[in-house]
């Protein structure tokens, strides 16, 4: 291809194209990762000075045989000999951007949903979920627990590590790389120490870009009650320990008890108990209550479990 001449001499540009991960020859459209390059080189024969342009326009920092090209356009070069003659303007090359991966990370927050009371010790599942379309890379999880919340055990989390400071009384969890459509999942043991509305929370970020920020967080509210309901009382009319008395149930005007024999028949029922059972009429042995109350939030909880009759 005749591109200029002067005096005899030939300038001839020709172009080789180094990328990060290897020289790229003969090629007239290149992509590059997002903060990635690629060197354009310029041979000439005979060429003294240079001009690089991207678009049309002249590069001010593009007067080299090389130039490393960084953002996305078309790029050519004019080349100029001793006598100041100019080639013609090479063939183009157009760089190109790749598309920046994305994974949508979502987080949930759950506790047990049975009810709970002080000192019971119960779980939280934290569950992470990549949504896609890409793999996600470092990703970070917290979780704060709330004041009067202990953590009793960390589980070892189906995938990356877990660690729980408690000064700061938050639970961390890392994980190098999940792919589209995995997730991952960890289990948090706590106790409470006192009663009343804990709020607990958790995030995730990562490395990779999140394209829906909405599911990043997740929040979880847990009534912990003061109900202690005993396993054994002594209705033997010594004042001590006479009536089937419930702890906390003075919190909880609605409430209902039904107490059943071994073979799963009632055998006291009661709406608003008192604490005033006696188990008159019954024999000695273990019996089964279903005690039912009503929350603040108009939902009915429900706790089962045995008591021990001894007169």
């Amino acid at each position: 291809m005749f591109l200029g001449k002067k005096r005899g001499e030939w300038i001839l540009p020709l172009f080789f194209m180094m990328m990060v991960l290897g020289p790229v020859y003969a090629q007239t459209t290149v992509s590059i990762k997002p903060g990635g390059w690629v060197r354009l080189q310029a041979s000439s024969i005979g060429a003294t000075a240079y001009q690089w342009t991207r678009d049309g326009i002249p590069l001010s920092d593009g007067k080299a045989p090389s130039y490393l090209a960084k953002i996305p356009g078309v790029y050519s070069i004019v080349t100029f000999n001793a006598g100041g003659c100019s080639s013609e303007q090479a063939d183009p090359i157009t760089v190109t951007m790749m598309d920046s991966p994305i994974a949508d990370l979502s987080i949930s927050l759950q506790s047990a949903s049975r009810p709970i009371t002080v000192n019971e010790n119960f779980d939280y599942y934290l569950k992470v979920n990549n949504k896609g379309p890409d793999a996600a890379h470092s990703i970070k999880v917290s979780s704060l627990l709330p004041e009067g919340m202990m953590l009793v055990q960390l589980a070892t989390p189906q995938l990356g590590s877990s660690t729980y400071s408690a000064a700061t009384k938050t639970v961390s969890w890392s994980i190098p790389q999940m792919a589209p459509g995995q997730d991952a999942e960890l289990k948090i043991s706590v106790k409470p120490s006192i009663d009343g509305l804990f709020k607990s929370s958790a995030s995730v970020i990562a490395a990779t870009a999140d394209p829906l920020m909405g599911n990043n967080v997740a929040i979880d509210q847990k009534s912990i009650l003061t109900i202690k309901v005993p396993n054994v009382f002594t209705p033997n009319n010594d004042g001590k320990n006479d009536t089937f008395k419930i702890g906390g149930l003075e919190s909880f005007q609605e409430n209902q008890l039904t107490i059943f024999n071994r073979w799963g028949s009632s055998v006291y029922e009661k709406k608003g108990y008192q604490g005033d059972w006696t188990a008159d009429g019954l024999s000695d042995g273990t019996y089964f209550y279903l005690l039912k109350v009503k929350t603040v939030h108009s939902t009915w909880l429900e706790f089962k479990g045995y008591v021990t009759v001894i007169h």
